[in-house]
């Protein structure tokens, strides 16, 4: 969650965030207002004013999906020794392989990168999850799950759930510490990342996820009601209907009060895994991760929340030196430690 200068923040980040179109909503609490100052962070402000301007639905529907995939995003190096691509499972489900170290015994980071389901894991993210693996000295499994709207809901959940299994049972044979398992997942990423784990309790290993880390997650599709999704609808990069979009393209109103689409309306929380949720207070999904957060906490689920007031969807836009960054990085590390000593 760290980054070294400008260019790689805005690329990395932001240049990616024009795929991240969250599935917007959550039920609204209080929580969701903690960090509600209404003023934007003047750094964030300047790269907006030098965005593109923001599509309709109805432009985005014009336009071939490959075109709204193909984002040109700059390409940082790293060793490519450091990854290895393999295929699990009887789906053949593409995963990078992330070890910078090149050792043993590190914890296993399993990764569901942001795209609103219809971007799949694109070179330009490589290098992100790269860092994660060296600033969490983990080795990393990127899951490049289906997307839609070649493959509509749930093919992208059941690929994250059969990797999710694959990888804690042979994570061992990379180099991985299979006691040590967390997930974790930006915007859409987030949303399978939640799925995942409630899956996972359903068939009684939800044990094996010692942490779940949701950067702006998505957990709730039924949005247009909730007050982020109607306050941050346009100029934040992540817009109301970029969301419109990627939902239709991904589901059938059928479908949206499923919680395999919607993880925050499963009848029943308790005993997840903990876990450490971001938002940022101009994002349409910053009530998502507000309101889960206060649903698993009372449900007695461990819970690490911050808002980042001033910022927008996954911090997009910051330098690369920006103290925020460095503020997730610590609240991760203190959740690591704290779960890993319970046993």
């Amino acid at each position: 969650m760290t980054f070294e200068f400008f260019p790689l923040k805005f690329f990395m980040k932001l240049g990616v965030l024009f795929f991240l179109w969250g599935l917007l909503g959550a039920t609204f609490t209080a929580k969701a207002q903690s960090c509600k100052t209404g003023k934007l962070d003047p750094r964030v402000a300047s790269v907006l004013k030098n965005l593109p301007p923001e599509r309709s639905v109805e432009e985005q529907r014009k336009m071939p999906i490959e075109q709204l995939r193909n984002f040109p995003g700059l390409l940082f190096y790293y060793p490519q020794t450091d990854m290895k691509r393999i295929k699990v499972t009887a789906d053949s489900i593409p995963v990078l392989v992330f070890n910078p170290s090149k050792a043993s015994g590190h914890p296993v980071i399993i990764y569901y990168h942001g795209g609103s389901f219809i971007v799949p894991l694109l070179p330009s993210m490589e290098y992100g999850i790269w860092k994660e693996a060296k600033t969490y000295q983990a080795i990393v499994f990127a899951v490049d799950y289906r997307v839609a709207p070649e493959h509509k809901f749930p093919a992208g959940v059941n690929d994250a759930y059969n990797a999710f299994k694959w990888i804690i049972e042979h994570a061992i044979e990379f180099g991985g510490d299979t006691s040590r398992i967390f997930l974790m997942g930006y915007s859409a990423g987030g949303n399978l990342a939640t799925v995942v784990s409630q899956k996972a309790k359903k068939q009684g290993i939800e044990k094996k996820i010692k942490l779940q880390i949701l950067n702006c997650p998505v957990t709730d599709v039924n949005g247009d009601k909730y007050p982020s999704w109607r306050e941050n609808e346009k100029g934040y990069v992540l817009t109301r209907d970029n969301g419109l979009f990627a939902l239709e393209n991904l589901a059938t109103p059928k479908d949206y009060d499923n919680p395999e689409l919607s993880p925050m309306l499963a009848k029943d929380l308790s005993g997840l895994p903990p876990a450490v949720i971001f938002t940022a207070e101009f994002d349409p999904l910053r009530d998502d991760g507000a309101s889960y957060a206060d649903l698993l906490k009372k449900a007695g689920v461990r819970v690490w929340f911050k808002c980042f007031p001033g910022q927008i969807h996954c911090l997009a836009g910051l330098p690369g030196n920006a103290v925020e960054f460095k503020e997730m990085t610590d609240l991760v590390m203190a959740a690591i430690e704290e779960v890993c000593k319970r046993d």
